[in-house]
């Protein structure tokens, strides 16, 4: 019989992990996210988190907020799995009420399953997160302007 230690199976699994966004983003090409709607941007950007692809979800952030997130997110970067993704419809929220000049903004609430390679704040298993996307103009494209776990 034989056996296979826990720190053997670890590293085979962390070398999965690493190259999964890699092999996964030759399977499943990344859309053109200038072309999406509000709705179907958000279930891109988890879609890719689920891949391992953490720039084709950084992608469909704004620049502002990709440069918050810019420091290392163990939510966003230790995902070993994700699924059973469920999207509400949008509803037309302004994130920060009138100071906002965005166009348009839409709040999506988003329940998931996840399970993280590392330990997170946010622990395994169902996840709610509520989304804010926007356009800046009225033909800009929609981009998530914020992701917090609550409204």
């Amino acid at each position: 019989m034989l056996l296979i230690s826990l720190p053997v199976v670890m590293l085979v699994l962390a070398l999965l992990f690493i190259f999964r966004g890699v092999i996964s983003g030759l399977l499943v090409p990344m859309p053109d996210i200038n072309k999406l709607g509000s709705r179907e941007l958000v279930k891109t950007y988890y879609k890719r988190i689920s891949l391992g692809d953490t720039r084709g979800a950084d992608k469909c952030l704004s620049d502002s907020y990709r440069r918050e997130l810019s420091k290392p997110n163990v939510i966003r970067e230790s995902v070993l799995w994700l699924d059973d993704l469920n999207v509400s419809k949008g509803v037309r929220m302004k994130l920060y009420d009138q100071r906002n000049t965005n166009y348009d903004e839409l709040q999506f609430v988003v329940k998931y399953s996840a399970w993280y390679l590392e330990p997170s704040g946010a622990g395994d298993g169902i996840q709610l997160r509520f989304v804010y996307v926007a356009k800046e103009t009225k033909d800009s494209p929609w981009r998530i302007i914020s992701i917090g776990s609550g409204p």
